[in-house]
């Protein structure tokens, strides 16, 4: 009995006290989450801010549902105050129940749709908004009945009910009637605000008009035949037009077999293309550039840009050939990724394309579709009530023209290659990767103070690789001042990433910088790696097992002293003991998955005996590669004409499990790098690296027992990803232990970090959860800033730590946080400045440029 009292009487205040520290627990997170307001969302759009006031049942805790009408764009939204990380990607089940029952089938009450998309985070009154949504079909609607989908078994049932969301719809009216010869088609929703466009720019294109019966809404367009004759027209129709560009741009006179001409101008229209092949007649005059500009660049955004043939109308007045838009045969609206580079191919038209391209992507639609357009409205409603999921989105086309306007703002358009440099001259090599033309305006120091204006600009056309001569001033060396040192002057290896090259697309005002790197002289190559058969599967040892769909040597101990490429669709295996000597520049890429399985006793060992070997590439789309008991010693990275990764050992869109694998002296950018793809590293080992001993572009991994040695700059240097860092000892780091950019997120428990520079630092909008750290002899322990100006700052949060022989403890920017067991840590200004080799860290120039 007396036991029990005692325990009773012991557990009471344990008891107590764990209610305290939940309740603790509880106060600090809603801090938190007050405190993990991110000011650098985007402000709520203001259609979406009138559907958020207009719910009068806004509750933060749960999502609330709300819908938005705007002429013929319906949305129904559902919104999430402070959304956490499994709120964002809830997915939701939509009951839509029809006023017109005869929409339904199959005896079903109702329309399913779903959400599947991560929701959208939006700032409005110092509150973070998760946003869903999902448009909705122009019909009348009795009720929305709303669900969460559960995942998990901690996930609570949700469900909401939005009764006559809108307005009804006034009657429908069919447009027109079915006229003998006109051309029929299933219709798509965005012809109308297509054709609208063309209009504006006195592009000429057939009318159509939507018809309706029982069973289906057709696109009726008149037909050519028709159109011809009462227009009095004259046309030219290209029946094949995939390869026609590229036919035209190399004067290869088959072309003619692919046109057609007709019409009561037609010599005069043929006489153009004679002209051009036989006597050098400029682009501009056989074709009206700036109508064609246009009309290439409206098509992508409206997916009217697959037809089944191409037609142009002969311009009496001008003698030129203008684009004629007759019918689409693309199958439904579709969202455009990227704009493929223009198949034509003409200096003076690129220009104009780009001119084009930038103008169309800035025009408000929305405006366009709301004025003066009832005749859409009633369009989409007939097809509506046909088709109900054939739904009219309005951000597709926003999201077109936004891909569009990317395409005029590439993050590496000019690549600039410093090959030499004195007191009066600078030579680069540039490159332009993009796909118009661009003219190279200055040279700058930091983005900021021009050196040297180029007067007139240099024009590079794409895709094109140039030697430019620059002419330095006697003010250049003056720019460069080393604060450590106190001197003054130019230093290549230190100094050249302040550089820039100032430029332009051509046709297009807005102004880039691009960075200049050293110049490395590749080798020219004729040959494709990855589809050469020389390269395929060659080597004297190599066994293809096409039954077990696997890849193999034959002996234990193999020398590949050129590009060996092993084959999708098998795997690539070595057995225990296996020895791969690297020489001579040879590397491997592999686009199978690899299953390197040794053993504590015979380890696989990959290496190179002349530190001549680059490396290895995966490329295995996805498939999942198993290393377990591997050793990489003294390999680079592969490179092979123009192309290169910086990794020695490198995953590219790759999963791969990593156990019991040391990378060691490598004489490359990283070690081992990993990029779009799901890792484990366990007891993994990085040791004498030349710069980074781990990186991971837009990962999701766990790093546990590892450990990291004698590092020439970072030992995890992370960006756009997600990581788990357990038990894991670092030393020696040259510049950073552990390092999350551009929108990480690190969560770290037990880990070690001595004689390093800087212990852990979070840039730009990353999140650094950590706990049971132990730092010593290091110069920085944390920093948190923002480093580029698309992003935000960053956020550390730590609990359990030992400090000792730190020169620094925290160097923590304003607008970034830095808690230590729950006590905020003062900031500074101009954090950034002081990095990199300033005052803290190394500069990755330094040990990318050390030679090896």
């Amino acid at each position: 009995m007396k036991k029990h009292i005692s325990k009773l009487i012991i557990g009471i205040p344990i008891v107590l006290l764990l209610i305290a520290l939940a309740l603790s627990n509880r106060e600090h997170k809603t801090y938190a989450l007050s405190e993990g307001f991110n000011s650098y969302l985007k402000p709520i759009p203001s259609d979406y801010e009138t559907a958020l006031i207009a719910n009068t049942e806004v509750n933060d805790s749960i999502f609330f549902p709300s819908t938005l009408e705007d002429f013929a764009i319906r949305k129904l939204l559902i919104f999430k105050t402070f959304p956490d990380e499994n709120e964002v990607k809830t997915d939701f089940t939509i009951e839509l129940y029809p006023t017109n029952k005869a929409l339904l089938k199959d005896n079903k009450a109702f329309l399913t749709f779903e959400i599947v998309n991560d929701a959208v985070l939006f700032n409005h009154k110092k509150k973070t908004y998760g946003v869903f949504k999902l448009p909705l079909p122009l019909i009348d609607i009795e009720k929305l009945v709303i669900k969460n989908k559960i995942k998990r078994k901690i996930d609570k049932p949700w469900e909401s009910v939005l009764l006559s969301p809108f307005k009804p719809l006034d009657e429908l009216k069919t447009l027109s009637n079915v006229k003998q010869n006109d051309i029929e088609k299933k219709p798509t929703l965005f012809t109308s605000l297509f054709t609208k466009q063309l209009k504006k720019y006195e592009i000429k294109y057939l009318p159509s008009y939507l018809e309706a019966n029982n069973n289906k809404v057709s696109r009726f367009y008149e037909s050519i035949d028709d159109f011809m004759l009462t227009n009095k027209a004259s046309l030219v129709k290209i029946t094949r037009p995939k390869g026609f560009w590229n036919k035209f741009n190399k004067k290869d006179k088959t072309l003619l077999k692919q046109i057609e001409f007709t019409g009561e101008r037609s010599k005069e229209a043929e006489a153009l293309f004679d002209k051009y092949l036989n006597e050098d007649l400029a682009f501009e005059l056989v074709f009206d550039i700036d109508k064609l500009a246009l009309y290439n660049a409206l098509k992508p955004i409206f997916s009217e840009d697959c037809p089944a043939a191409a037609y142009f109308i002969f311009n009496e007045g001008n003698g030129v050939l203008e684009p004629f838009h007759t019918t689409s045969n693309c199958p439904k609206e579709k969202t455009l990724t990227y704009l493929k580079a223009s198949e034509i191919k003409d200096q003076n038209y690129l220009q104009v394309y780009a001119s084009a391209v930038d103008e169309v992507s800035q025009i408000d639609l929305k405006a366009t579709l709301i004025k003066d357009n009832i005749e859409f409205k009633n369009e989409m409603a007939l097809i509506n009530n046909k088709d109900p999921k054939h739904v009219f989105d309005f951000d597709l086309i926003r999201a077109n023209q936004r891909a569009l306007s990317k395409s005029l703002n590439p993050s590496t358009a000019l690549k600039s290659e410093l090959i030499s440099i004195d007191k009066n001259r600078m030579i680069l090599s540039v490159f332009n990767t993009s796909n118009y033309a661009i003219d190279i305006l200055e040279l700058s120091h930091k983005n900021k103070k021009t050196i040297t204006k180029l007067n007139p600009g240099i024009q590079i056309a794409s895709n094109v690789k140039d030697t430019i001569v620059i002419n330095l001033p006697r003010s250049f060396e003056n720019l460069f001042v080393s604060k450590k040192k106190k001197v003054v002057g130019f230093i290549l290896p230190r100094h050249i990433y302040e550089l820039n090259m100032k430029y332009r697309i051509s046709g297009v005002n807005k102004t880039y910088a691009s960075s200049i790197i050293p110049y490395q002289k590749m080798d020219e190559v004729d040959d494709d790696l990855f589809r050469t058969p020389a390269y395929i599967n060659n080597h004297k040892n190599i066994v293809v097992d096409d039954g077990k769909k696997e890849i193999s040597f034959s002996k234990d101990s193999v020398v590949v002293s050129a590009p060996l490429v092993i084959q999708k669709n098998y795997t690539f295996k070595l057995k225990p003991g296996t020895i791969v000597n690297i020489i001579e520049g040879g590397k491997i890429i592999s686009h199978a998955p690899l299953r390197f399985i040794g053993t504590a006793e015979n380890p696989i060992k990959v290496y190179s005996s002349d530190q001549r070997g680059q490396g290895l590439l995966v490329l295995s789309e996805q498939r999942q590669s198993t290393l377990k008991h591997v050793v990489f010693d003294q390999l680079r990275n592969p490179t092979h004409g123009s192309w290169g990764v910086t990794g020695a050992v490198t995953f590219y869109e790759s999963p791969v499990d990593l156990e019991f694998v040391a990378v060691k002296n490598n004489k490359c950018e990283d070690a081992l790098n990993i990029v779009r793809a799901k890792f484990t590293m366990n007891q993994v080992a990085i040791s004498n690296t030349q710069s980074d001993a781990f990186d991971g572009d837009f990962v999701k991994g766990t790093i546990s027992n590892c450990q990291f040695d004698y590092l020439g700059n970072d030992a995890i240097d992370v960006s756009g990803s997600d990581l788990i860092i357990r038990n894991v000892i670092i030393s020696n780091a040259g510049d950073k232990g552990l390092s999350a950019g551009e929108n990480s997120k690190m969560t770290i428990d037990t880990v070690e970090i001595s004689n390093s520079e800087i212990a852990v630092a979070g840039k730009d909008l990353s999140v650094v959860d950590a706990k049971n750290l132990k730092i010593s002899n290091t110069k920085l322990g944390f920093t948190a800033f923002q480093k580029k100006p698309e992003f935000g700052p960053s956020k550390i949060t730590v609990n359990g730590i030992l400090m000792t022989g730190i020169e620094t403890k925290y160097l923590i920017e304003s607008s970034s946080s830095l808690f230590v067991d729950n006590q905020k840590i003062e900031t500074t200004q101009n954090v950034k400045d002081r990095m990199y080799g300033v005052e803290f860290g190394r500069s990755s120039a330094e040990t990318r440029n050390t030679p090896q």
